[in-house]
Protein backbone atom coordinates (compact mmCIF):
# COMPACT_ATOMS: atom_id res chain seq x y z
CA UNK A 1 0.00 0.00 0.00
CA UNK A 2 1.07 3.61 -0.62
CA UNK A 3 1.83 5.76 2.41
CA UNK A 4 -0.52 8.69 2.93
CA UNK A 5 1.05 11.94 1.72
CA UNK A 6 1.94 14.54 4.32
CA UNK A 7 -0.62 17.32 4.80
CA UNK A 8 -0.34 20.13 2.22
CA UNK A 9 2.14 17.99 0.26
CA UNK A 10 0.84 19.54 -2.96
CA UNK A 11 2.79 22.69 -2.07
CA UNK A 12 6.10 20.84 -2.35
CA UNK A 13 5.60 20.10 -6.06
CA UNK A 14 4.29 23.57 -6.89
CA UNK A 15 5.80 26.99 -7.51
CA UNK A 16 5.10 27.70 -3.83
CA UNK A 17 7.34 25.02 -2.37
CA UNK A 18 9.17 27.70 -0.40
CA UNK A 19 5.92 28.44 1.47
CA UNK A 20 5.66 24.92 2.90
CA UNK A 21 5.67 25.18 6.74
CA UNK A 22 8.23 22.49 7.58
CA UNK A 23 8.58 23.43 11.26
CA UNK A 24 4.82 23.56 11.71
CA UNK A 25 4.49 20.14 10.06
CA UNK A 26 7.17 18.65 12.30
CA UNK A 27 5.87 20.04 15.57
CA UNK A 28 2.13 20.46 15.07
CA UNK A 29 0.82 17.84 12.61
CA UNK A 30 -2.75 18.24 13.89
CA UNK A 31 -2.68 21.88 12.77
CA UNK A 32 -1.44 20.83 9.33
CA UNK A 33 -4.30 18.36 8.97
CA UNK A 34 -6.78 21.06 9.92
CA UNK A 35 -5.27 23.48 7.39
CA UNK A 36 -5.60 20.87 4.66
CA UNK A 37 -9.18 20.13 5.73
CA UNK A 38 -10.10 23.81 5.34
CA UNK A 39 -7.96 24.52 2.27
CA UNK A 40 -10.78 24.69 -0.27
CA UNK A 41 -13.04 26.71 2.05
CA UNK A 42 -11.56 30.21 2.03
CA UNK A 43 -13.79 31.57 4.80
CA UNK A 44 -13.12 28.68 7.17
CA UNK A 45 -9.40 28.76 6.45
CA UNK A 46 -9.16 32.52 6.99
CA UNK A 47 -10.92 32.15 10.32
CA UNK A 48 -8.60 29.30 11.32
CA UNK A 49 -5.51 31.31 10.38
CA UNK A 50 -6.81 34.13 12.60
CA UNK A 51 -7.36 31.70 15.46
CA UNK A 52 -3.83 30.35 15.10
CA UNK A 53 -2.22 33.77 15.06
CA UNK A 54 -4.42 35.42 17.70
CA UNK A 55 -5.54 32.80 20.19
CA UNK A 56 -8.76 33.55 22.08
CA UNK A 57 -8.43 30.54 24.35
CA UNK A 58 -7.25 31.44 27.88
CA UNK A 59 -4.11 29.68 28.95
CA UNK A 60 -3.26 28.48 25.46
CA UNK A 61 0.46 28.62 24.70
CA UNK A 62 1.51 30.35 21.51
CA UNK A 63 3.66 28.88 18.76
CA UNK A 64 7.44 29.28 18.71
CA UNK A 65 8.42 32.42 16.74
CA UNK A 66 9.73 30.48 13.74
CA UNK A 67 6.50 28.45 13.51
CA UNK A 68 4.40 31.58 13.88
CA UNK A 69 6.36 33.14 11.02
CA UNK A 70 5.57 30.12 8.82
CA UNK A 71 1.86 30.39 9.60
CA UNK A 72 1.86 34.10 8.77
CA UNK A 73 3.73 33.52 5.49
CA UNK A 74 1.32 30.78 4.45
CA UNK A 75 -1.73 32.86 5.34
CA UNK A 76 -0.47 35.82 3.30
CA UNK A 77 0.26 33.59 0.30
CA UNK A 78 -3.04 31.70 0.40
CA UNK A 79 -4.80 33.87 -2.19
CA UNK A 80 -2.18 32.92 -4.77
CA UNK A 81 -1.78 29.31 -3.69
CA UNK A 82 -5.47 28.43 -3.42
CA UNK A 83 -6.17 27.17 -6.95
CA UNK A 84 -3.31 24.67 -6.89
CA UNK A 85 -4.79 21.96 -4.72
CA UNK A 86 -7.68 20.77 -6.92
CA UNK A 87 -5.26 19.99 -9.76
CA UNK A 88 -2.93 18.23 -7.35
CA UNK A 89 -5.80 16.21 -5.92
CA UNK A 90 -6.67 15.07 -9.43
CA UNK A 91 -3.08 14.02 -10.06
CA UNK A 92 -2.98 12.25 -6.71
CA UNK A 93 -6.12 10.30 -7.57
CA UNK A 94 -4.51 9.16 -10.81
CA UNK A 95 -1.32 8.14 -8.98
CA UNK A 96 -3.32 6.27 -6.37
CA UNK A 97 -5.31 4.52 -9.07
CA UNK A 98 -2.05 3.29 -10.57
CA UNK A 99 -0.68 1.86 -7.34
CA UNK A 100 -3.84 0.85 -5.46
CA UNK A 101 -4.99 -1.48 -8.25
CA UNK A 102 -3.50 -4.72 -6.92
CA UNK A 103 -4.22 -6.64 -10.10
CA UNK A 104 -2.71 -3.85 -12.22
CA UNK A 105 0.37 -3.96 -10.02
CA UNK A 106 0.75 -7.73 -10.47
CA UNK A 107 0.12 -7.54 -14.22
CA UNK A 108 2.66 -4.73 -14.62
CA UNK A 109 5.35 -6.76 -12.84
CA UNK A 110 4.52 -9.84 -14.91
CA UNK A 111 4.64 -7.84 -18.15
CA UNK A 112 8.02 -6.31 -17.30
CA UNK A 113 9.36 -9.80 -16.59
CA UNK A 114 7.89 -11.10 -19.86
CA UNK A 115 9.60 -8.28 -21.76
CA UNK A 116 12.84 -9.08 -19.91
CA UNK A 117 13.04 -5.52 -18.62
CA UNK A 118 14.80 -5.20 -15.25
CA UNK A 119 12.52 -3.70 -12.61
CA UNK A 120 15.10 -1.11 -11.61
CA UNK A 121 15.41 2.65 -11.83
CA UNK A 122 17.93 2.15 -14.63
CA UNK A 123 15.31 0.18 -16.56
CA UNK A 124 12.75 2.92 -15.97
CA UNK A 125 15.26 5.56 -17.11
CA UNK A 126 15.97 3.68 -20.35
CA UNK A 127 12.25 3.50 -21.10
CA UNK A 128 11.92 7.25 -20.59
CA UNK A 129 14.97 7.94 -22.77
CA UNK A 130 13.42 5.87 -25.54
CA UNK A 131 10.05 7.57 -25.11
CA UNK A 132 8.38 4.20 -24.56
CA UNK A 133 5.13 5.31 -22.96
CA UNK A 134 3.80 1.76 -22.57
CA UNK A 135 6.82 0.55 -20.60
CA UNK A 136 6.89 3.74 -18.54
CA UNK A 137 3.28 3.10 -17.53
CA UNK A 138 4.24 -0.44 -16.54
CA UNK A 139 6.92 0.92 -14.21
CA UNK A 140 4.43 3.33 -12.65
CA UNK A 141 1.85 0.56 -12.24
CA UNK A 142 4.60 -1.54 -10.68
CA UNK A 143 4.99 1.02 -7.90
CA UNK A 144 7.76 3.30 -9.14
CA UNK A 145 7.42 6.90 -8.01
CA UNK A 146 6.90 9.46 -10.77
CA UNK A 147 9.61 11.56 -9.08
CA UNK A 148 12.05 8.67 -8.50
CA UNK A 149 15.77 9.42 -8.95
CA UNK A 150 18.53 7.65 -10.84
CA UNK A 151 22.22 7.70 -9.90
CA UNK A 152 22.56 11.24 -11.28
CA UNK A 153 19.60 12.34 -9.17
CA UNK A 154 17.65 12.77 -12.42
CA UNK A 155 13.88 12.31 -12.31
CA UNK A 156 11.90 10.77 -15.19
CA UNK A 157 10.79 14.27 -16.21
CA UNK A 158 14.40 15.44 -16.41
CA UNK A 159 15.23 12.47 -18.63
CA UNK A 160 12.18 13.08 -20.83
CA UNK A 161 13.09 16.78 -21.10
CA UNK A 162 16.72 16.06 -22.01
CA UNK A 163 15.61 13.66 -24.75
CA UNK A 164 12.78 15.82 -26.09
CA UNK A 165 10.00 13.38 -25.18
CA UNK A 166 7.17 15.92 -25.11
CA UNK A 167 4.25 13.46 -25.03
CA UNK A 168 5.83 11.50 -22.20
CA UNK A 169 6.64 14.72 -20.33
CA UNK A 170 2.97 15.72 -20.53
CA UNK A 171 1.96 12.34 -19.11
CA UNK A 172 4.51 12.51 -16.29
CA UNK A 173 3.40 16.01 -15.28
CA UNK A 174 -0.23 14.85 -15.22
CA UNK A 175 0.84 12.15 -12.79
CA UNK A 176 2.54 14.64 -10.49
CA UNK A 177 6.10 14.93 -11.81
CA UNK A 178 7.67 18.05 -10.33
CA UNK A 179 8.79 20.71 -12.79
CA UNK A 180 10.84 22.23 -9.95
CA UNK A 181 12.94 19.15 -9.10
CA UNK A 182 16.72 19.62 -9.10
CA UNK A 183 19.41 17.03 -9.75
CA UNK A 184 22.66 16.61 -7.82
CA UNK A 185 24.11 19.70 -9.51
CA UNK A 186 20.98 21.78 -9.10
CA UNK A 187 19.72 21.54 -12.68
CA UNK A 188 15.97 21.35 -13.35
CA UNK A 189 13.92 19.76 -16.15
CA UNK A 190 13.89 23.23 -17.79
CA UNK A 191 17.69 23.31 -17.82
CA UNK A 192 17.85 19.92 -19.54
CA UNK A 193 15.12 20.61 -22.08
CA UNK A 194 16.92 23.85 -22.92
CA UNK A 195 20.34 22.22 -23.12
CA UNK A 196 19.38 20.06 -26.09
CA UNK A 197 17.17 22.65 -27.78
CA UNK A 198 13.80 20.97 -27.31
CA UNK A 199 11.57 24.03 -27.74
CA UNK A 200 8.25 22.19 -27.36
CA UNK A 201 9.35 20.63 -24.08
CA UNK A 202 10.62 23.99 -22.82
CA UNK A 203 7.32 25.61 -23.74
CA UNK A 204 5.43 22.85 -21.90
CA UNK A 205 7.54 23.23 -18.76
CA UNK A 206 7.12 27.00 -18.71
CA UNK A 207 3.38 26.63 -19.20
CA UNK A 208 3.27 24.25 -16.25
CA UNK A 209 4.99 26.73 -13.95
CA UNK A 210 8.70 25.94 -14.23
CA UNK A 211 10.79 28.74 -12.69
CA UNK A 212 12.40 30.51 -15.65
CA UNK A 213 15.27 31.91 -13.56
CA UNK A 214 16.05 28.74 -11.58
CA UNK A 215 19.80 28.40 -11.05
CA UNK A 216 22.05 25.38 -10.70
CA UNK A 217 24.70 25.06 -8.00
CA UNK A 218 27.00 26.89 -10.43
CA UNK A 219 24.36 29.65 -10.68
CA UNK A 220 23.64 28.75 -14.30
CA UNK A 221 20.19 29.54 -15.70
CA UNK A 222 18.38 27.94 -18.60
CA UNK A 223 18.94 31.18 -20.54
CA UNK A 224 22.71 30.85 -20.14
CA UNK A 225 22.51 27.30 -21.50
CA UNK A 226 20.32 28.32 -24.44
CA UNK A 227 22.60 31.25 -25.27
CA UNK A 228 25.76 29.15 -25.04
CA UNK A 229 24.38 26.59 -27.47
CA UNK A 230 22.74 29.05 -29.85
CA UNK A 231 19.16 27.90 -29.36
CA UNK A 232 17.56 31.14 -30.56
CA UNK A 233 13.97 29.89 -30.46
CA UNK A 234 14.38 28.86 -26.83
CA UNK A 235 16.10 32.12 -25.93
CA UNK A 236 13.03 33.90 -27.32
CA UNK A 237 10.70 31.67 -25.28
CA UNK A 238 12.62 32.30 -22.08
CA UNK A 239 12.71 36.04 -22.68
CA UNK A 240 8.96 36.03 -23.28
CA UNK A 241 8.61 34.46 -19.82
CA UNK A 242 10.70 37.25 -18.24
CA UNK A 243 14.04 35.49 -18.01
CA UNK A 244 16.65 37.69 -16.33
CA UNK A 245 19.33 38.37 -18.95
CA UNK A 246 21.96 39.52 -16.45
CA UNK A 247 22.14 36.68 -13.93
CA UNK A 248 25.82 35.87 -13.48
CA UNK A 249 27.09 32.30 -13.19
CA UNK A 250 29.61 31.40 -10.51
CA UNK A 251 32.47 31.72 -13.01
CA UNK A 252 31.35 35.27 -13.84
CA UNK A 253 29.81 34.48 -17.22
CA UNK A 254 26.40 35.64 -18.43
CA UNK A 255 24.11 34.60 -21.26
CA UNK A 256 25.53 37.37 -23.47
CA UNK A 257 29.13 36.41 -22.78
CA UNK A 258 28.37 32.78 -23.68
CA UNK A 259 26.64 33.83 -26.90
CA UNK A 260 29.56 36.06 -27.87
CA UNK A 261 32.16 33.41 -27.01
CA UNK A 262 30.39 30.88 -29.22
CA UNK A 263 29.58 33.24 -32.09
CA UNK A 264 25.79 33.11 -31.93
CA UNK A 265 24.92 36.32 -33.79
CA UNK A 266 21.13 36.04 -33.61
CA UNK A 267 21.17 35.28 -29.89
CA UNK A 268 23.53 38.19 -29.23
CA UNK A 269 21.07 40.59 -30.84
CA UNK A 270 18.15 39.14 -28.90
CA UNK A 271 19.96 39.48 -25.57
CA UNK A 272 21.15 43.03 -26.22
CA UNK A 273 17.63 44.02 -27.27
CA UNK A 274 16.41 42.56 -23.96
CA UNK A 275 18.81 44.71 -21.95
CA UNK A 276 21.83 42.45 -21.48
CA UNK A 277 24.80 44.29 -19.99
CA UNK A 278 28.20 44.31 -21.67
CA UNK A 279 29.93 45.00 -18.34
CA UNK A 280 30.94 41.40 -17.71
CA UNK A 281 34.22 40.14 -16.26
CA UNK A 282 34.81 36.48 -15.53
CA UNK A 283 36.55 35.25 -12.38
CA UNK A 284 39.70 34.62 -14.41
CA UNK A 285 39.77 38.31 -15.40
CA UNK A 286 38.67 37.86 -19.01
CA UNK A 287 36.08 40.42 -20.07
CA UNK A 288 33.23 40.19 -22.53
CA UNK A 289 34.84 43.07 -24.43
CA UNK A 290 38.05 41.07 -24.87
CA UNK A 291 36.19 37.98 -26.04
CA UNK A 292 34.20 40.03 -28.56
CA UNK A 293 37.34 41.77 -29.84
CA UNK A 294 38.78 38.36 -30.79
CA UNK A 295 35.60 37.11 -32.49
CA UNK A 296 36.01 35.82 -36.05
CA UNK A 297 32.69 37.45 -36.96
CA UNK A 298 33.16 41.16 -37.77
CA UNK A 299 29.48 41.78 -37.06
CA UNK A 300 29.94 40.60 -33.49
CA UNK A 301 33.07 42.70 -32.97
CA UNK A 302 31.28 45.81 -34.21
CA UNK A 303 27.96 45.14 -32.49
CA UNK A 304 29.53 44.62 -29.07
CA UNK A 305 31.90 47.57 -29.46
CA UNK A 306 28.92 49.84 -30.18
CA UNK A 307 26.88 48.31 -27.34
CA UNK A 308 29.76 48.92 -24.92
CA UNK A 309 30.04 52.57 -25.96
CA UNK A 310 26.29 53.06 -25.66
CA UNK A 311 26.14 51.43 -22.23
CA UNK A 312 29.00 53.60 -20.99
CA UNK A 313 27.10 56.65 -22.24
CA UNK A 314 23.93 55.48 -20.51
CA UNK A 315 21.98 54.88 -23.72
CA UNK A 316 19.51 52.06 -24.42
CA UNK A 317 20.85 49.10 -26.42
CA UNK A 318 20.80 49.39 -30.20
CA UNK A 319 18.03 47.26 -31.70
CA UNK A 320 19.39 44.23 -33.51
CA UNK A 321 17.77 45.09 -36.84
CA UNK A 322 18.90 48.74 -36.82
CA UNK A 323 21.71 49.62 -39.25
CA UNK A 324 25.09 50.03 -37.62
CA UNK A 325 26.44 53.59 -37.85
Amino acid sequence: MVNSPKPLAFLLSSAFADKYPHKLAAGFPHVMHRLEEYWNDADALTEYFSELMVSKRPGRRGFPPEVGAEILTLSLAYDRIGPIKPAEQERASVRNALTDDVWGYERAIAELERLNIPRTMAGFARAVEAGDEHVCRLFLHAGFDVNARDTREWTPLMIASFNGRETLAIELIKLGASVHAQDADGYTPLHWGTFNGHAKVVQLLLRKGAEVNAVSRANITALVQAAARGHAAIVQLLLQHRANVNITARDGSTALLKAVANGHWQVINMLLDAGASTKVTMQNGITLAAIAAHSRDPRIRERIAIAIRMERAGHAPLAGDDPLP
